[in-house]
C-alpha cells in the first residue's frame, strides 16, 4: 500500500546511515514524506545544525523537512500527558511547514505505534532489529572512531579527532606527522609555512605571515574532508603566532585570535631532547630552550591540552602511537559543534 503523506520523527542526533535508510525506504511508501526533526537546547549537537545536516543529506530526494523546537519531555514516565504534548508539536510543526495531513508514520522503533495510535494513522515499522544499519545515535556520540562508517561523509569532519603535532624546531614534527598518518591510514596537514617559504625561494618575511597563517586552516579545511577518524597536523597557529612575535615583533590579529581560539583534542609537544638539525628553514639551534618555554606558555594561554613526548625518535614513536589510540577511544568533541568553532574553520 502506498500512502499520500508519511511522517518520520527523530532527533537525529546525530543523522547516521540508518536514519538515511528508514527516510529512502519510507519515501518509496508515500507520495510526500516529511521527516521531523526535535532537538533540545541542552543538547550537545545543536538542533540548528542538525536540521542544516538533513536537508543537505536529503537534497533532490523530494522530502520535507521540519524543525521542532519544543521543549517536550523525551519518555512516557516524565509527563502523564506525554503523547498528546508530542501530538500537539507535530501537528503544529506541520501546520506551519503549511503541509498536508498525514496518514501514516514510519520509524525503526516501538514507539511508533502509540505515536500512530494518538496521530490517528496507522505505523510501518522499517528494519526494527537494525539489520540493514546496526548503529545508533548514542553510538555514534560515544565512540564516533569505532563507528565511523556509519558516519555520512557530510558530517565526518565534525566528529574527526584533531592532533597537533608541535614543538620547537627540529625535534622531528613532519616525521612523526607522517608516520602517524601511515600509521592510522588517515590524511595529514603538511607544515604550510614550508611549503609556501619553498614555493618563493626565501626566507620568510613579515607579510607572509598572514597567508601562512590562512594557507595552513585551509590546508586543514580540506584534509578534513578526507581523513579517517583523525586528522594530524604538523604545527598550527600558534606556532605562527610564536615566530612572528619572535622575528618581528608582531603578529596580525586574525592569527592570534585563531591561536587563542582554535580548539583541538590533544597537541604532542615534542621535546628538544634529540640533536638540532640545519636546514634553510630553520636558525634557531641556540635558543631551543627559550623557544620551547615560549611554546608551553603560549599551549596554557590557549588552554591546549598536551603531551610532552621525549626520548629518541622510535621511543617518541611509540608513545605518540599509544596516546593515539586512547584518543581514539573518546566520545565525540562538543567544542567542534559551537557555533565559535564552526565558525572559525570557514575561512570566511
Amino acid at each position: 500500500m502506498k500512502f499520500k503523506h508519511g511522517l518520520v520523527l527523530g532527533k537525529f542526533y546525530p543523522p547516521h546511515k540508518g536514519h538515511l535508510y528508514l527516510i529512502e525506504e519510507a519515501k518509496k511508501r508515500c507520495d510526500l514524506l516529511t521527516v521531523v526533526i526535535s532537538s533540545l537546547k541542552a543538547e550537545q549537537i545543536p538542533g540548528s545544525l542538525r536540521f542544516e545536516w538533513l536537508k543537505a543529506l536529503t537534497k533532490g530526494k523530494d522530502v520535507n523537512i521540519v524543525w521542532i523546537q519544543d521543549e517536550n519531555p523525551q519518555y512516557p514516565e516524565e509527563d502523564p500527558n506525554f503523547w498528546n504534548i508530542w501530538k500537539q508539536s507535530i501537528q503544529e510543526a506541520l501546520y506551519k511547514s503549511q503541509s498536508s495531513p498525514i496518514d501514516s508514520i514510519f520509524s525503526s522503533e516501538l514507539y511508533g505505534d502509540p505515536l500512530g495510535n494518538v496521530l490517528g494513522v496507522p505505523h510501518e515499522l522499517i528494519d526494527l532489529g537494525r539489520k540493514n544499519f546496526s548503529i545508533s545515535a548514542s553510538q555514534i556520540r560515544n565512540e564516533p572512531s569505532k563507528y565511523w562508517d556509519f558516519i555520512p561523509e557530510l558530517l565526518r569532519p565534525y566528529f574527526l579527532k584533531r592532533v597537533v603535532i608541535t614543538g620547537p624546531e627540529s625535534v622531528g614534527k613532519s616525521t612523526l606527522t607522517r608516520m602517524l598518518g601511515e600509521a592510522f591510514q588517515t590524511s595529514i596537514v603538511e607544515e604550510y609555512a614550508r611549503e609556501y617559504l619553498e614555493s618563493k625561494g626565501r626566507y620568510v618575511i613579515e607579510e607572509d605571515i598572514l597567508q601562512i597563517g590562512k594557507g595552513h586552516l585551509k590546508l586543514e579545511l580540506e584534509m578534513s574532508k578526507h581523513a579517517n577518524r583523525i586528522l594530524f597536523l604538523d604545527t598550527d597557529h600558534i606556532t605562527t603566532k610564536i615566530y612572528s612575535e619572535y622575528y618581528f615583533k608582531n603578529c596580525p590579529k586574525w592569527i592570534e585570535f585563531c591561536a587563542k581560539n582554535l580548539q583541538y583534542d590533544e597537541s604532542i609537544f615534542l621535546d628538544i631532547d634529540v640533536p638540532w638539525i640545519a636546514d634553510p628553514q630553520r636558525d634557531l639551534g641556540e635558543v631551543r630552550e627559550e623557544i620551547k618555554s615560549i611554546f608551553q606558555l603560549e599551549l596554557k594561554k590557549a588552554k591546549r591540552s598536551y603531551k610532552l613526548v621525549s626520548g629518541s625518535f622510535l621511543q617518541r614513536a611509540e608513545v605518540a602511537k599509544s596516546i593515539i589510540e586512547m584518543i581514539l577511544k573518546q566520545p565525540m568533541n562538543p567544542i567542534y559543534f559551537t557555533e565559535e568553532q564552526r565558525n572559525l574553520r570557514t575561512l570566511e
